[in-house]
């Protein structure tokens, strides 16, 4: 578990620095917009199956992001 909180911790400061949206991620995830504010508000945690599908999207979007510059 601790790892995992470790990896949500890393995720959270990458997405908090950046241009991502909430509303493109829950989308992408498939779940509220609302649910990934409360993430990174801390309220709440992403699982483990939501924590490999936050590293797949932001692997494609940065993947995207560096082929348009």
């Amino acid at each position: 578990m601790l790892k995992e909180l470790d990896e949500w911790k890393k995720l959270h400061d990458f997405y908090s620095g950046s241009d991502f949206l909430t509303k493109d991620l829950a989308s992408f995830l498939k779940i509220s917009s609302r649910t990934v504010q409360r993430w990174i508000k801390g309220k709440t945690e992403p699982d483990s199956k939501e924590l490999e599908l936050i590293k797949i999207y932001l692997s494609e979007k940065t993947s995207k992001d560096l082929k348009s510059c």
